[in-house]
């Protein structure tokens, strides 16, 4: 018989729980070497505790739909935060893979 294992919380997770109603929205999707024009609703994103450890969702605009960039990806999360306010900012965002491993690139649109 297989056992079947149950995502644990971890030390303090009850304080970091959502109680907001979540609205589903469309999820940008990055492909390698495609560039995504995006324009930003806020200027810091929303930060929830996943199973891995945290995860940070942005609202954003891609053409007319409202869409939310939902990532924990470090050089992601990074080059966002070098861009500064990101509230009403037009950004093009590209994923590269570079030896294997994942990276974004990400200037003024």
């Amino acid at each position: 018989m297989e056992e079947t294992k149950t995502a644990q919380p971890s030390l303090g997770t009850w304080d970091k729980l959502p109680t907001e109603e979540t609205e589903r929205k469309p999820k940008v999707n990055f492909d390698v070497n495609i560039p995504v024009i995006v324009e930003f609703a806020e200027d810091v994103p929303r930060e929830f505790q996943g199973d891995n450890g945290a995860y940070y969702v942005f609202d954003v605009r891609v053409g007319n739909e409202e869409k939310v960039i939902m990532t924990s990806a470090w050089t992601l999360l990074r080059a966002l935060k070098i861009q500064g306010p990101l509230k009403g900012k037009k950004l093009n965002i590209v994923k590269k893979l570079v030896k294997g491993k994942q990276g974004f690139e990400v200037t003024l649109a």
